[in-house]
This record gives C-alpha cells, sequence and structure tokens, in this order.
C-alpha cells in the first residue's frame, strides 16, 4: 500500500497471535471464527484473500458471507466488505466500543446509502431504535456495527407488523428503509430475522422527463424505430423477389413497425398499470434494438428486444416484485393475438398457375423457415373455424400474411418469450423473486440458450446471456415474508406461453 495510506488500514499479511483475539481490521474482540461481527471483515485466511485480491467493485460479486450477488465496495444484503476498498472504509468508519451497550447510545447512528455509495451520519440514537423496534418485534440481540444497525429478532406471527414497522414516522422523518432477511445462522427450530438499514430518498420527479436526463432513452428509441423498419423491409423485399403483391414496399415496412411499436409500448403500459396499483415508481422505458445482421437470414430476426423498465425505488414486497413484471408482457401478448386475428383477414393470396416451378420452389422453401410456433397455428386453426381468414385452397393457392399479422406474431414472440427466467427478461426478476440466486442463474442460462439456438431469436439470446440482471433491479428489500402461492401458479402460466411463444425450428434441424 501506499506510505500516505491511514495508519488504520488493514495490512495484508496474515496477523500474528494477536489476531486469535482482536479482528485484523478493526482491533475488536473476536467472537466468531468467520468474521468479525464489529465490522464485518472476514477472519479466514480464504475468505480475507478472497476480499483483499479484488481491487475494484464489480457490477455483479457473490459475497463471501452470505453468498447472495450484490455490487459495490460493501455488500448491500449483509453489509461485509467486498473489495481492499471497503475493508478501507469500515476500518476508517467504525465506531469505538460499538459492542457496548454503554458506549452504543451516541446521538447519531452511521447507514449505507447504496445510490451514492457512501455512509451516512443519521442524528438517531442507537438505544432510541433499538426501542422502536422492540415496540413491534421481540428482539433477540442487536449490535450498532459500522455499516449501520444490525437487530436480530424472533419472526413475528403476522406479516403485516413489518408494515406498520416500515411506515414508523422516524424511519420515514430519517430515510431510513430496512433490509429483511431470515438469519442464515439460526438453528433450524429457531424462527429468527435479521434487521438492516439503508439510507434512501425517494427521487424527485421534476426533471423526470428532461432531454438531458433520457437522451440515451431518446436515441435507443430512434434506433429501435430504425431497427423495426429495416426488419419489415427486409421481410417483404424477400417476398418481392419472388412475387408482386398489392401495397408498396415501405408502406408495408411502415405498417410492420407502427405495429410492433404499438405492442411494445402497450407492454410498457402495463407495467405502469401495475406502478400506480402498487405504488412502485419506475423509470420511462429502454427500448433496445436488434438490427438485422449480414446474412444468417437477417429479415427473419425479430428488430427488437423489446423494452427494459428500472425499479427507481427499492421493491419491498416478492409479490410487488412478481406483480410488477408480470403484468407487462400480458398486456403485449393480449394486443398481439388481437391484432393477429384482423391481420390475417387480410392475407395476400396468389394463384400458382401465374408462377413458374423455380419460384414455387423458392416460395415453399421460404415459407418453412417462417417463424413456427403453436401460438400462431393455434390462432390459424381459429381464424380458420371462425371464418375470419378467407378460403385458401394450399395445392393452387400461396399465401403471404399481411405486415399487420406478422408483427403481431413477432410481438408475441417477444412477450411470450419475456416469460423465461432470463436475465433482463420480465421472466427474470419473476424467477428472482419466487426462487434463489443460484436457481435463478441456472434457468437463466438455459433460457438463454434455447432462445440463441433459433435463428429468429439469437441475437435476442446473446443479450439474455451477457446482460446482468442486477444492473437493472435489485431483490425485495423483504425476504423474510413469503410469496404468495398463487405466483407459483401463475409462474407455471408464464412458462407455458413462453414454450408456446418459441420458435420451434432452431438452427440444427434447418
Amino acid at each position: 500500500m501506499d506510505s500516505n495510506e491511514p495508519s488504520n488500514t488493514p495490512k495484508e499479511e496474515d496477523t500474528s497471535q494477536e489476531s486469535e483475539s482482536t479482528c485484523w481490521n478493526c482491533g475488536s474482540k473476536i467472537k466468531n471464527d468467520e468474521w468479525c461481527e464489529t465490522c464485518k471483515a472476514p477472519l479466514t485466511n480464504k475468505s480475507k484473500s478472497e476480499v483483499m485480491n479484488r481491487e475494484q467493485s464489480e457490477e455483479s460479486i457473490k459475497c463471501w458471507r452470505c453468498k447472495g450477488t450484490t455490487s459495490g465496495d460493501i455488500c448491500g444484503i449483509c453489509g461485509s466488505p467486498l473489495t481492499k476498498e471497503g475493508i478501507k472504509i469500515t476500518a476508517e468508519t467504525v465506531l469505538p466500543q460499538i459492542m457496548s451497550e454503554v458506549e452504543s447510545d451516541h446521538n447519531f447512528i452511521f447507514v449505507l446509502s447504496p445510490r451514492d455509495k457512501q455512509m451516512k451520519r443519521i442524528p438517531l440514537k442507537f438505544s432510541v431504535l433499538v426501542d422502536l423496534v422492540g415496540n413491534y418485534f421481540q428482539i433477540v440481540n442487536s449490535v450498532n456495527t459500522n455499516v449501520g444497525p444490525e437487530i436480530v429478532i424472533e419472526m413475528p406471527e403476522k406479516n403485516d407488523v413489518y408494515d406498520k414497522f416500515e411506515q414508523n414516522k422516524i424511519l420515514v422523518e430519517k430515510n431510513l428503509r430496512t433490509i429483511i432477511r431470515k438469519s442464515i445462522s439460526s438453528a433450524s427450530s429457531e424462527k429468527l430475522v435479521i434487521l438492516r438499514f439503508f439510507y434512501w430518498t425517494p427521487e424527485v420527479d421534476t426533471n423526470r422527463f428532461s432531454f438531458v436526463k433520457n437522451r440515451w432513452k431518446i436515441l435507443l428509441f430512434v434506433l429501435t424505430l430504425v431497427s423495426l423498419y429495416l426488419t419489415g423491409w427486409l421481410y417483404y423485399r424477400e417476398i418481392y423477389k419472388l412475387v408482386t403483391i398489392a401495397d408498396n414496399l415501405h408502406v408495408n415496412s411502415l405498417i410492420f413497425t407502427g405495429t410492433l411499436l404499438a405492442i411494445l409500448i402497450t407492454h410498457e403500459f402495463g407495467h405502469l398499470l401495475m406502478q400506480r396499483i402498487k405504488k412502485i415508481k419506475l423509470s420511462l422505458p429502454y427500448f433496445l434494438p436488434l438490427p438485422p445482421a449480414p446474412g444468417l437470414l437477417s429479415f427473419f430476426l425479430l428488430g427488437s428486444a423489446g423494452s427494459i423498465v428500472r425499479v427507481v425505488d427499492p421493491v419491498r414486497k416478492r409479490d410487488d416484485l412478481f406483480d410488477l413484471y408480470f403484468m407487462g408482457p400480458i398486456f403485449g401478448l393480449v394486443l398481439s393475438i388481437a391484432l393477429y386475428l384482423v391481420g390475417i383477414a387480410f392475407p395476400y393470396i396468389i394463384d400458382k398457375s401465374t408462377l413458374t416451378p423455380e419460384v414455387l420452389t423458392n416460395i415453399e422453401v421460404f415459407q418453412e423457415l417462417k417463424p413456427y410456433l403453436f401460438f400462431g397455428r393455434l390462432l390459424d386453426w381459429i381464424g380458420a373455424s371462425t371464418g375470419i381468414s378467407p378460403a385458401f385452397e394450399p395445392e393452387l393457392q400461396v399465401l403471404f400474411i399481411h405486415p399487420l399479422a406478422y408483427a403481431a406474431l413477432v410481438g408475441i414472440i417477444l412477450n411470450g418469450l419475456n416469460f423465461l427466467p432470463g436475465s433482463l427478461l420480465d421472466g427474470g426478476f419473476m424467477f428472482r423473486s419466487l426462487f434463489n440466486e443460484r436457481i435463478s442463474r441456472i434457468f437463466s442460462f438455459i433460457s438463454a440458450l434455447v432462445v440463441m439456438l433459433n435463428y429468429n431469436t439469437w441475437t435476442f439470446g446473446i443479450l439474455i446471456m451477457f446482460i446482468p440482471r442486477t444492473l437493472y433491479q435489485t431483490p425485495a428489500t423483504n425476504q423474510a415474508i413469503p410469496i404468495h402461492w398463487s405466483k407459483y401458479v401463475l409462474e407455471v402460466l408464464g412458462l407455458g406461453i413462453a414454450i408456446c411463444s418459441l420458435p420451434l425450428t432452431i438452427f440444427f434441424f434447418v
């Protein structure tokens, strides 16, 4: 380390016999063999080496202590240092004698502010906070650490006690939010919960729609328009190479673009509606263009990966997090199905007698490569059974779908695949609210792999594979309240919709 660093900054060498009784980072007495209960520094050689060898924070780090996925220099879940800089912070900000009940009654406490990754000094006595918690819960243990108070409580019989506690006037006025987790070290017979606190001020909406703040969103929206237009233009250009159909090529491209854009916006409206119901603040959407790539059947790409909304304030309940992301694909899927049923009423039908054998062969190859999904075939059957689709003789005629129907078909794929438990998909956040991080990562990888194997969606799969979910959404702050059983039913429904919306033809079978 540089010579000008503070003297209390920990050294990387193993400490001597003094480390057996005192923490090498803050000097407090050691009561736990694996980590210091005062500053959360690692005490084993393995975990200490892991932290000290990490110079900078990363977007997604697996905490050595709680095994949760977080980011920054200090774990936002358990408050443990994750990097060398995090160790330095804990050494410089640790409060003296914080384990002593006599010395714990300072006129202030320190809590972490995740937004600016700094420690905030809160004008509130630790003893007052403990008494406040005691008014709602049965306290088992409490300690005031350098990254904020940590209070162990018995799990209450009714979950609404958490709501009443978090809405307490003192906590609201001090901008204190809670992280509530089940104790990972308690015995199976004990039902203990750990309360931690962080500083969070609600975001002001005065400049929410300013150009400066949203310039990247605007640019992505414009690029999405261009990408959608190119996708529609390439698809119908392939048709125009084979036959002459009604309407201008550019008109068909614009119809495709406008229809699919309306579906994407409706998808976001579903999120907006749930935001109003749950009173959860969302950012404006980030539209994700997927421009056609040279070769590789680029005229069959989707043109867009949909859009992403970011929750501005932390979400308290797992149920709310699930509902927030479930509603968007439902709205988009319903509109896509409705527009598809309208679009199949206006197909382009051409008699085979007017076409040469070579053209007919090329048309047959083109039709076989179209996106083939169960939802599409089901809607085609509904259209034929109800008389929506006009009469068509496959032996005598060839049929090309209207751009309204083709855009709706792409909309079904986009909204349906959003139910997959992939990283940046709505289904990924839904799945994460139901299961732990390890299971979510496994299913995210499987989802990305399945989507990448299809020539309609391979670029979509690349985004799912490599964009980390923690970049857009963190878990619910209250993990102690179990999620409602109905969410598991809806998750199964969503996975069924995703399977029915996945194009069936993959690279290996073409």
